[in-house]
């Protein structure tokens, strides 16, 4: 794995990035000079551009970007393999078996993840509503009163029509923004009653999490907050490993706790999405796995992100190469 070495010559420091290799049969370091100060994320990502195409001459593919803090050579190889292995599943599938597959896949989602924020809609359940879902949306555009709708039967598929728009994003291969995450919570919040007011908007109020001691930050704080968060993740996106980037990004995010509600679903979408911009298969986060999810997002509080990283390596090889 790549990493950023520092030496001390006559007093003064020098920094490389550097990764071992085997080549010829024997074990080498390939070496790219950094300068005598501590390298900025720019000159860092120059580097390590530098660095796997010198390593690429040799045969040798670099596994590991230089700020990985989680992810080992042996681990990146294995999730390497998860990828991969989920690619080719796919690939296998005709058009209607695709079709199918993604569309299981979206229903545990949905049910899942609202399943996680107190729902108690199963599988089954939701699969139903959402068959139903665009005659009742065509009957919503006619202004006619579709009664008997429950929040829960709202939450599912305004979690389908975010998740419509999600793809459209990542075809377009769109960066994380404001705009972005704004316009995916308001389609997530849509039409659900009590919170018109907070839909697509970062919180004007402060919240709180029931038997938790964490403090989340006051509403005047959040948009800043945000903005650190969004240009964190595009300064280390290429300096990070996918997975732990996910990991991290979904744990500061749940921290800030940016909107009034709907923060937990935000952020496990926005995990995927920074997964699937890499290739990454989209990876559910298991109900039967609350309690232990939970965990992770407490440790994730107090600015420990190992917790979470290791959870969501375990989910993305277990999902895809433990089948």
């Amino acid at each position: 794995m790549s990493y950023v070495s520092e030496r001390e010559v006559k007093g003064k420091k020098y920094y490389y990035l550097e990764e071992s290799l085997r080549h010829g049969g024997k074990l080498i370091k390939e070496s790219i000079y950094l300068g005598s100060m501590s390298p900025s994320n720019e000159v860092l990502l120059n580097a390590f551009e530098k660095l796997k195409q010198e390593c690429a001459k040799k045969n040798h593919q670099i596994m590991v970007p230089p700020l990985t803090e989680f992810i080992s050579s042996r681990t990146a190889g294995i999730l390497e393999e998860a990828k991969k292995k989920s690619t080719r599943l796919l690939h296998s599938f005709t058009v209607k078996q695709k079709q199918e597959f993604l569309q299981r896949q979206r229903v545990t989602f949905i049910t899942e993840s609202n399943a996680i924020e107190g729902s108690s809609l199963g599988y089954e359940e939701t699969k139903s509503i959402l068959d139903k879902k665009k005659r009742i949306e065509e009957l919503q555009k006619k202004n006619a009163i579709v009664t008997g709708l429950q929040r829960e039967e709202q939450e599912a598929m305004n979690l389908e029509n975010c998740m419509k728009l999600y793809d459209k994003m990542l075809a377009k291969n769109e960066k994380i923004s404001h705009e972005m995450i704004l316009r995916l919570h308001y389609a997530l919040l849509r039409d659900i009653s009590g919170y018109e007011k907070y839909q697509g908007i970062y919180r004007p109020v402060q919240v709180y999490i029931s038997g938790s001691t964490h403090e989340f930050p006051i509403p005047q704080e959040v948009n800043g907050l945000m903005s650190l968060l969004i240009n964190w993740h595009h300064e280390k996106e290429n300096l990070i490993h996918p997975v732990e980037l996910a990991a991290k990004f979904h744990t500061k995010f749940t921290s800030i706790h940016p909107f009034a509600d709907g923060n937990g679903r935000m952020a496990r979408l926005l995990m995927n999405y920074i997964l699937q911009q890499q290739k990454f298969p989209f990876t559910n986060i298991p109900l039967k796995r609350r309690s232990v999810y939970m965990k992770t997002q407490a440790a994730g509080n107090k600015e420990d992100f190992k917790l979470f990283t290791r959870f969501l390596i375990e989910e993305v090889v277990k999902q895809n190469l433990k089948k």
